[in-house]
C-alpha cells in the first residue's frame, strides 16, 4: 500500500495491486502434473498432490514477503513516496496462501482469504477420503504431518488473546461459498469462527448461500466494500 503525501489535506490514500503467478501455475508453470490431485483415473492421478499443494501455498506466501522486502525500492528508488502498510488477497489457493502469510508476515495488516482454507489436515483429509487414497504415506507423509502438525495455521494459537497470536490486530475478510466442494466450508468454520484478533484487528464472515468454488459477483463486492472501508482507516499506517 501507498500513500499520498503527508502534508495533503485531507490524507489521500493511493491503492496499488500487486498480481503474481502462483509457483507451477501460469507464465511459472514447469510441470502440470503436479497441480493435479488425487484421482480415480491413472492418467489424473497425482500421487504427491498433499506435498505439491502445500509447497505452492507456503511457497507463495514467502513469495509476499520477498516482494515486501524489495517492492518499495522498484517503485519508489529515490524515496518519492514510502509504502507505510501491506494487505494481501487470494482466491482458492490463494486464499490458502493468504492464511499462511498472515501467520507468518507481521508487516501484513490486512487478509482476504477467498474460498481458501487455514486447516490443510482437515481439507486434505477429505480430499483423500473422496479421492479414495489412504491419508497416510506415501500420499500424506510423516514428515509433511511434522511440519504441517507445528506451522499450518489450525495449529497456531489463533484463539489467544495474546502476542501468541499472529492474527492479533488483522483485519481479515473471509469469504467462502455454502456449497463449495473442494473447501467445504465446515473445513473452515471451526477456525474462521473462533479467530481471534483483538480489539485493534476486525474480522467479517460472509458465506454465500449456493456459492460453491467461485469467486461470485457477492465476493468481489465485499472485498471491494472491505478494501475501502481499510483505505479510510488510519490506525495501522506507519507515517
Amino acid at each position: 500500500m501507498n500513500y499520498g503525501p503527508r502534508g495533503a489535506s485531507p490524507r489521500k490514500k493511493d491503492l496499488i495491486v500487486i498480481a503474481f503467478d502462483h509457483r507451477n501455475h501460469g507464465s511459472r508453470l514447469v510441470n502440470i502434473m503436479r497441480n493435479a490431485q488425487w484421482s480415480k483415473d491413472p492418467m489424473m492421478n497425482n500421487d504427491q498432490h498433499a506435498v505439491d499443494l502445500y509447497a505452492i501455498q507456503t511457497g507463495s506466501a514467502q513469495d509476499v514477503s520477498f516482494l515486501i522486502d524489495h517492492l518499495p525500492s522498484v517503485l519508489y528508488p529515490s524515496n518519492e513516496r514510502t509504502i507505510v502498510e501491506w494487505g494481501m488477497g487470494g482466491i482458492s489457493v490463494g486464499g490458502h496462501s493468504t492464511w499462511i502469510a498472515l501467520s507468518r508476515e507481521p508487516r501484513l495488516k490486512i487478509g482476504i482469504p477467498i474460498i481458501g482454507c487455514p486447516d490443510y489436515t482437515k481439507m486434505m483429509s477429505q480430499r483423500a477420503a473422496f479421492a479414495g487414497v489412504p491419508f497416510e504415506p506415501p500420499y500424506f507423509p510423516d514428515s509433511l504431518k511434522t511440519y504441517v502438525d507445528a506451522n499450518d495455521p489450525a495449529n497456531l494459537p489463533y484463539r489467544a488473546k495474546d502476542r501468541s497470536n499472529p492474527y492479533l490486530g488483522r483485519k481479515i475478510l473471509v469469504l467462502a461459498g455454502e456449497m463449495d466442494p473442494l473447501v467445504p466450508w465446515e473445513t473452515v468454520s471451526e477456525f474462521a469462527e473462533n479467530l481471534e484478533v483483538g480489539e485493534e484487528g476486525m474480522k467479517r464472515i460472509v458465506v454465500e448461500d449456493g456459492a460453491g468454488h467461485e469467486p461470485t459477483p457477492k465476493m468481489q463486492q465485499e472485498a471491494g466494500m472491505f478494501v475501502k472501508k481499510w483505505l479510510n482507516d488510519w490506525n495501522n499506517a506507519k507515517l
